[in-house]
């Protein structure tokens, strides 16, 4: 019983498979082509880019250094509720990069330690009902189950508020990464009011909120209305994209944050792509919850 402290852990419940390889292929092509265009012209663009990630193995702590080194080339990194409000207030005068990350890992402690050795801070979305537990088979269960990931150890509260005293942001990720789709009513509105007042207790008063799992059919429109109703400030997704300035001021309550998953072990190339490619069919529509409102 060990728990996974290299990514090879992942690769080896994981095995490259003929897709991935023919992916792999497919992306290195269609960087190429962005390379023989240029680039640099897209990245250039304003807009607030939010990354977010899970884990930073002790295999992938380099990559992540040169992957920053080469986003900063290009961006400028701000703190997650930084970017809400320049999105907010349409306040996006250049290229911009947020970071997150989800789930509450233990290696996420070397994670910010590397970003902010790049002047950059992380917003980190935990799951309390996992936080401080140690039983190897409960995580087991929890990662097998939930995560499709091989048993990794999870931060403490202690290293929770470490995190805050370092510059970096909490948020909720529901108690326990139960998708919240599946949820009733009253589950619902328990998870959100309590995975938010169990980290309060530790961490003081928080705001914002990234919903398990992250693509629009994870969510729906009561999920939204009982996420404000519940007192946060922002609601965050999984789904690609990146945000531009508005035409007109904008209410926090339509705004379901995007952000771009990165792995770590990933070509930077594949990760840049992404990016351009969210920069070339950058829309305002991104900003805008894509569900029927409710009377929050």
């Amino acid at each position: 019983m060990y728990f996974a402290t290299q990514f090879t852990a992942v690769l080896q419940r994981k095995p490259i498979t003929l897709r991935d390889n023919v992916r792999s292929l497919v992306l290195d092509l269609l960087f190429a082509k962005e390379a023989l265009i240029g680039y640099k012209k897209q990245l250039q663009k304003p807009r607030v880019q939010m990354l977010y990630f899970h884990h930073i193995f002790e295999d992938e702590e380099q990559k992540f250094r040169l992957l920053l080194q080469k986003l900063a080339k290009h961006h400028t990194f701000i703190s997650h509720s930084e970017a809400v409000a320049r999105i907010v207030n349409n306040e996006i005068d250049k290229p911009y990069i947020s970071f997150s990350s989800d789930d509450g890992f233990k290696n996420n402690i070397k994670a910010a330690e590397i970003l902010s050795e790049f002047g950059a801070s992380c917003c980190f979305f935990i799951n309390p009902d996992l936080i401080g537990e140690k039983n190897f088979e409960i995580i087991k269960n929890h990662c097998n189950e939930k995560l499709d990931f091989p048993a990794t150890e999870m931060l403490n509260w202690n290293e929770v508020v470490q995190l805050q005293k370092m510059g970096h942001e909490i948020g909720s990720h529901t108690l326990n990464h139960k998708k919240v789709i599946d949820m009733t009513y009253d589950e619902m509105y328990e998870d959100l009011s309590k995975s938010k007042s169990d980290i309060e207790k530790y961490c003081g008063k928080i705001k914002h909120f990234a919903y398990p799992y992250g693509r629009f059919f994870h969510f729906n429109a009561l999920a939204r209305k009982l996420t404000f109703n519940s007192g946060y400030l922002t609601c965050s997704s999984a789904e690609r994209g990146c945000h531009i300035n508005a035409t007109e001021p904008q209410r926090i309550e339509e705004i379901l944050f995007r952000r771009d998953q990165i792995i770590v072990h990933w070509k930077w190339q594949h990760i840049f792509y992404f990016i351009i490619n969210n920069a070339k069919k950058a829309s305002v529509s991104n900003n805008k919850f894509p569900y029927t409102c409710l009377k929050l």
